[in-house]
């Protein structure tokens, strides 16, 4: 497809983003195995590059996905890897099931902050013996009163240390005999006003051979109580 005007006018200002917040400090953030994620993603939600094929009525520009493309093209401009991986872990793998599946409370008590930049977020899926193999993840979401109690742990989760809640595919009917249909996804609060949310523990930052700028921990989660409202879409739609 041909560009078009506003498709140029995007990249021209994603990649001045990159030049003047990103490459600077990129040498200095690969050293220190980290990057101050809230700091540059309220930047990045300032300019509106965290919504930009997010609903407007949560703050997103709500445009076709050809424009996420060329964002994300931009952003390899970057001169390291790890902080536009962050970045896309935000915009495109936390996110658009909540934009296109949430409920307006939870889209509004996770998506918009994450739109805005107030937020940052990650996704919960693979764990320690379930990388590439989904269907065999472990942590479970059983139901109690009004909430789900959450025990597991997630690996390899980028942001992980630093996000404020996570996207987690989770085991919600322990019963089922098909393991792509007992899974849901869930906003999981990692963090209460700055603090770490009771059952949440970072286990471990892990050490990586690149991409050394974005933080990737391990993640354990005991009796971690979350409401039920904070389900995406349907229970047991979380793998489809």
């Amino acid at each position: 497809m041909d560009l078009t005007s506003e498709h140029e006018e995007l990249k021209r200002s994603a990649i001045k983003f990159v030049e003047t917040e990103i490459n600077p400090h990129a040498d200095e953030w690969e050293e220190n195995e980290m990057f101050p994620a809230h700091e540059l993603f309220k930047k990045l939600g300032n300019k509106g590059f965290l919504g930009i094929t997010k609903p407007e009525k949560y703050g997103g520009s709500e445009l076709d996905y050809s424009y996420g493309a060329v964002l994300n093209e931009a952003m390899a401009h970057s001169a390291c890897g790890g902080v536009p991986m962050a970045i896309g872990v935000q915009t495109d793998m936390a996110t658009p099931a909540l934009a296109r599946f949430g409920t307006d409370k939870v889209c509004n008590e996770f998506l918009k902050p994450s739109i805005t930049g107030d937020y940052v977020s990650c996704l919960g899926v693979s764990e320690p013996s379930a990388g590439s193999d989904v269907a065999a993840i472990k942590t479970n979401a059983v139901k109690d009163g009004n909430d789900y109690v959450i025990n597991g742990s997630k690996m390899w989760i980028t942001n992980g240390t630093q996000a404020d809640w996570m996207c987690m595919l989770a085991n919600t009917d322990l019963d089922a005999k098909n393991n792509h249909f007992n899974k849901s996804l869930i906003c999981v609060p990692l963090k209460e006003d700055g603090k770490r949310v009771k059952g949440v523990a970072i286990n471990r930052k892990l050490k990586k051979m690149g991409m050394h700028s974005s933080d990737t921990a391990e993640i354990f989660f005991d009796d971690v109580r979350v409401p039920q409202q904070n389900l995406i879409g349907e229970e047991g739609q979380g793998f489809v």
